[in-house]
């Protein structure tokens, strides 16, 4: 049953001036059945709507009379009993849903406590991987739309998270961005092929090319000798050896090293299983190791642990300035081995394989810039044209008209 009020067509004037005293009153309209508007004794005014669903009666309130027009009011709860009576939720039912409707957060805390784990034991990601999303999530994504319902986010918001931020952190942001709105489709937490952060545009990339020369390389093996931790010294020398990604090299345990053969066991890489060769430069470094008791890793850290990125990067740092190379990275390593074997001959398929990659795209990359036959043909090319330029006879070849 309806609660008692004045019954009569509603105007501004009338919700003006209409007071309560001691409890809330109520003045209904007559044009839309069941809106009306609440006066409370502290002189709050809202519009409501009373509804029945099942053979309940309810009521829902749609707005403060300050904020919305009589006419706009009477629209809505017009519209409103429309869509109730074609078997919509109604006002209250949505309303509670939208209060429940998980939020960013609750997507990354799902993605980060279950279904990261999930692919890690699957073997479709790594634990680096994961941890680079978790700090991405903690630096970017929680503090710009941690709290939006996941179903609010649009592309704007994506847009303006990654409007400010370097390059390379920009598209790796985007990546993670998309790939959480695409199991968030999956979950049934936002509508499907509706991810924002398609279309967001992606920055350029230029693909880093530094290698080390000979002399450089000498200096940095100098400046490792004044390491005094035997364990990041040997890890920096070994990746410089064997061209191996740092976590792969972090990795390393005992248990999968044969001594005699050579032969490594990877468990997990970023390629998956891998049985790998060590040449014997490597090998020594390997056995000149001490064995840390309770601490599996070749490369021994504290405690069980490996030598830890922070300290093995600290140190590579350090050997770098003594050494004064500038602009050098760990990384640069592997690329600077593989540019020596592209110019040794190796072919693509034995680069790929050196370098555990799953393609040839990046050893095609090494045998371009090591590639000596070209180099001499520049070097040709470049020598008759300045010949020519000087005024001096050029041994030139003319060329066969294709027409004759």
């Amino acid at each position: 049953m309806l609660t008692p009020g004045e019954t009569d067509m509603l105007t501004e004037r009338k919700i003006r001036d209409a007071k309560a005293e001691s409890k809330p009153i109520f003045l209904w309209d007559q044009t839309v059945r069941g809106f009306g508007v609440k006066v409370t004794p502290q002189g709050t005014k809202t519009y409501v709507l009373n509804y029945r669903v099942n053979g309940r009666e309810r009521r829902a309130t749609l707005a403060r009379c300050a904020e919305l027009s009589l006419k706009a009011a009477r629209e809505r709860a017009g519209a409103e009993l429309t869509a109730i009576r074609a078997g919509e939720a109604d006002p209250l039912e949505r309303r509670r849903t939208a209060r429940e409707a998980p939020t960013v957060a609750d997507l990354i805390e799902r993605f980060l406590t279950v279904e990261g784990p999930a692919r890690i034991e699957r073997g479709r990601m790594t634990e680096s991987t994961l941890t680079n999303y978790r700090r991405q999530c903690r630096a970017y994504l929680l503090p710009a739309i941690g709290k939006r319902r996941v179903a609010d986010v649009k592309r704007g918001d994506v847009e303006n998270l990654v409007s400010r931020l370097p390059s390379v952190t920009r598209n790796r942001v985007l990546a993670l961005v998309s790939r959480l709105f695409t199991l968030a489709e999956r979950w049934e937490w936002r509508a499907q092929h509706d991810n924002p952060a398609r279309g967001v545009e992606r920055s350029r990339e230029e693909p880093r090319d530094r290698v080390l020369a000979p002399s450089e390389i000498a200096a940095l093996g100098a400046a490792l000798s004044e390491i005094e931790n035997p364990f990041t010294a040997a890890a920096i020398r070994f990746l410089m050896l064997t061209g191996w990604r740092g976590a792969e090299a972090r990795a390393l345990r005992w248990e999968n090293v044969n001594m005699e053969t050579g032969e490594v066991l990877l468990p997990t890489t970023k390629t998956g299983r891998d049985m790998r060769t060590l040449g014997a430069a490597a090998l020594e470094i390997i056995a000149d190791l001490p064995r840390v008791n309770d601490n599996p890793h070749v490369f021994a850290g504290g405690r069980s642990a490996p030598v830890s990125y922070k300290t093995l990067h600290s140190a590579f740092v350090d050997a770098c300035r003594q050494a004064g190379l500038e602009d050098c990275r760990i990384h640069d390593m592997r690329r600077t081995l593989a540019t020596s074997a592209a110019a040794t001959g190796l072919n693509l398929i034995g680069l790929r394989d050196l370098l555990n990659h799953k393609t040839t795209a990046m050893a095609a990359r090494y045998a371009r810039r090591a590639d000596s036959a070209l180099k001499r043909t520049q070097d040709e090319m470049a020598d008759r044209m300045a010949a020519m330029l000087d005024g001096k006879a050029g041994d030139v070849v003319p060329l066969k008209n294709r027409h004759a």
